[in-house]
Parts: structure tokens; C-alpha cells; sequence
């Protein structure tokens, strides 16, 4: 079987979706298929080339195991504008597209690219090669854009987008979507046949985070936080759409707490906001570490007491952050900010793992950590304990990979 991913992250870029990307292409390459990825230039997550990479048009490669890499060039969007964002996509769908059009043919495509123009252009290059599309849903659009308030609904282009979105999604063999609620949607709104539509969550490797007191410790004490000092930490993309403001304003009402720290670990198109307004809190204890290494997770997840995983307005609706299950394997209670009813506050419950709260309100959320910091240790770590087993049985590698395999070789028959 011939496979070509098409999708904008690959590694060396610590996100979930390059590193599920990478595990998908190893698996087809070790089953003996031919594996092609069409991959941008390494940038994420803060939307700078990565040292030692100078962007062509178009530059080949390949892997150890076979896997030919082949990196196009796209615009990067270091700040999450729409007007960039909107360039990043349209970039990468063309010399994306160009690379596909012109790659052997495959049997079959598996695209986990930028909704929606880089995913319409594709999929009008498998339309054109007459081959088989599968594609991978980790964000509703346009829905998402609307969530975080860059458009209204009724905006005649989120329409447009809506549109598209249900052309090709009818369109494709599979659909792959990585909540119920999401599956919901394409069933019921976008009209897809049912029989093509799989839930597949997100999923990390669960030998890639192993907490150690010993490294944890050092880690507290690079930043001079107290080993009994109750440390709440945030890791992930630093972006627009992530909400870490609302946990820095949340310590401006915990300011009274001096054993009570924060450390946000990561970086992002939002960082420099951030890093000010932690200044105007006038809380010392709000700490920063940045770039965050992908070998560093198990060591600074693994610092924290409570892990703070929020979203912003209705963005929970529309998408589901993969970091969960990095906080899960963690071992460490969460704290989410979500609606209620939405995947992330369900997958919370199911798991019970922690504590959800609405998002953008610092108030409830400053009042859930003065209550989580009192709780017994052996509370905090029961929950703890319950995300890492759930995660361990839904969320890695072993429980979710074959399904997706399994879909791409149906697809290729």
C-alpha cells in the first residue's frame, strides 16, 4: 500500500499532532507500506523556523525507516491573526497541494492538514488523482473561529466555510473525529454518512512522560519554589485561543497566598501579552519557563501540585486540547476551564481527574485553587491517579493507533 500524510507538522515539533503523525507513518513503514508526508518547514508552536533549517520551495528527505519526507514552503504566522493564520493555511494548501499533485500516486491520503483551504485543495487533488481521502477533524471550522469571537455566525464567509467544510467532508471515505460531540455534528450538521465517520481521540505515547521526584525537585529549585510551596502550572501553547490570561488574573485575587506559585511553561503568539500582565498582578510568584523543551514535560508536569488546562469562551465546544492527556499521564490532578457539557468537561468526569470551572472567570477560577490547596494530599493524589489510568487505557498509542490503521487500509482497498 502507498500512503501519502499530508498534514503541517511533523517532527522535530513537540505537538501531539506531529509526533500521532510520525507513529502513523513508522507503524505503515514497519507493516512493509510505502509512506510519503508532506510536511511545512518546522515552526510550531511558536511559528519560528527551527535553528538549522532554511525554508526552499520544496526540500526531500528520508528517514532511516523508508519514510519520505517532503517540506514545502509556507508563510509563518508567529502572531495568531486571522490575516496570517489565513496565509499560513492558503501557503501550505498550495505547495502542499503542488507536492501531492505530483508525488507517486497513492492508494490512499490521510490528510491532517489547516481547515479549511489547505484541506479543500487537497482534497480537490485526490477528486482530480482519483484517490481515496481520509481526513482527520481536530478543530470544528468554522465553528472555532466563531468561539473565539474573530467572526460572527451569520458573517457571510464562516457560511462560505461552513459550506466547504460540509462539501469535502461528505466527500472523503472516513472522517475521523476525535470527540462524540464532533461526531455529532458532521452526522447531524454536516450530513455525513455515518458509517464514515470514526471517533479517534488524540493520543501521546505512554513512555513519553515518566514523572520523577528527583527531577521535579531540581526543577523547583531552579526557580527557587519551596519543595512544600503548593506550585500550579500551566504547559502548552502560549496562543490567542489557549486562555492563560484568565489564570494569571486568577492570582491577582490569590496574591495573600505566599506559599501559592504559578509557572507557565511554554511559548506561543501570546507570550509577551502574558508575561505583562503578570508584571500588573503584582504577584511574584507567577514565574515563566520558556522555550520548553519536549524532553523537560515529564520533569515540569511532574513539579506541579495542580495542573490549570484552560480555554477561552466557547472554544471548548469546538475543540478538545490535547495537552489533557499529557496532564493526565502526568499523574496530577487538572483544573479545566470549560462549559459544561462539553468534551473537555466530560472527559474530565469520566476520567475523574479534577475540577471544571466556566472559562474567563478568575474569580471562580482563584476560588477552586484556594479550595484544591487545602484539600488532603491523598485526595489530590487519588485524582491524580485516576487520570493517569484512564489515559493509560484511552489515550495512548496502543489503544488508538491500530483503529487508525486499520481505517487507512480499508480506505485503500
Amino acid at each position: 500500500m502507498r500512503i501519502l500524510i499530508v498534514s503541517p507538522v511533523y517532527p522535530p515539533e513537540p505537538v501531539v499532532s506531529s509526533q500521532t503523525n510520525s507513529q502513523i507513518a513508522r507503524s505503515l513503514a514497519d507493516e512493509g507500506h510505502s509512506v510519503t508526508i508532506v510536511t511545512a518547514f518546522p515552526n510550531r508552536p511558536a511559528g519560528k523556523l527551527y535553528p538549522g533549517h532554511k525554508r526552499n520551495l520544496f526540500q526531500k528527505q528520508v528517514e532511516p525507516n523508508g519514510v519520505k519526507i517532503i517540506r514545502c514552503f509556507s508563510i509563518l504566522s508567529p502572531q495568531s491573526r486571522a490575516g496570517s493564520r489565513f496565509l499560513e493555511n492558503l501557503s501550505f494548501g498550495l505547495t502542499g497541494g503542488v507536492a501531492a499533485l505530483f508525488a507517486p500516486r497513492a492508494d490512499v491520503i490521510y490528510s491532517n492538514t489547516w481547515p479549511i483551504f489547505a484541506t479543500a485543495i487537497l482534497y480537490v487533488i485526490s477528486r482530480l488523482r482519483r484517490i481515496p481521502m481520509v481526513i482527520s477533524i481536530q478543530d470544528v471550522y468554522p465553528e472555532s473561529i466563531v468561539s473565539q469571537g474573530r467572526l460572527s455566525s451569520s458573517n457571510v464567509l464562516i457560511r462560505l466555510l461552513r459550506w466547504m467544510d460540509t462539501r469535502i467532508a461528505q466527500g472523503c471515505c472516513a472522517v475521523i473525529v476525535i470527540s462524540e460531540s464532533f461526531e455529532k455534528i458532521y452526522r447531524d450538521e454536516r450530513g455525513v454518512n455515518p458509517a464514515r465517520l470514526h471517533v479517534v481521540p488524540n493520543w501521546v505515547d505512554s513512555q513519553s512522560i515518566f514523572p520523577s521526584e528527583p527531577l521535579s525537585n531540581a526543577f523547583r529549585i531552579c526557580y527557587d519554589i519551596p519543595e512544600h510551596a503548593f506550585l500550579c502550572v500551566y504547559g502548552g501553547n502560549v496562543g490567542m485561543a489557549a486562555g492563560v490570561e484568565t489564570i494569571i488574573e486568577s492570582f491577582h485575587h490569590l496574591a495573600d497566598l505566599n506559599n501559592l506559585y504559578l509557572l507557565i511553561a511554554g511559548e506561543g503568539s501570546n507570550l509577551a501579552v502574558c508575561r505583562e500582565l503578570a508584571q500588573k498582578t503584582d504577584n511574584p510568584r507567577i514565574l515563566f519557563h520558556s522555550p520548553w523543551r519536549k524532553d523537560e514535560t515529564s520533569m515540569v508536569l511532574g513539579a506541579a501540585n495542580l495542573l490549570i488546562l484552560p480555554t477561552r469562551g466557547l472554544q471548548s465546544l469546538a475543540s478538545v486540547p490535547s495537552k489533557l492527556i499529557s496532564y493526565m499521564l502526568a499523574g496530577r490532578p487538572v483544573l479545566a476551564l470549560a462549559l459544561a457539557g462539553s468534551d473537555l468537561a466530560v472527559a474530565m468526569e469520566r476520567a475523574g481527574c479534577g475540577w471544571v470551572v466556566e472559562p474567563d472567570q478568575p474569580v471562580l477560577v482563584a476560588e477552586q485553587i484556594r479550595v484544591v490547596a487545602k484539600l488532603d494530599v491523598a485526595e489530590r493524589f487519588r485524582r491524580g491517579i485516576a487520570g493517569q489510568s484512564y489515559a493509560q487505557q484511552n489515550l495512548t498509542s496502543a489503544a488508538c493507533l491500530p483503529r487508525v490503521l486499520a481505517i487507512l487500509e480499508e480506505a485503500a482497498l
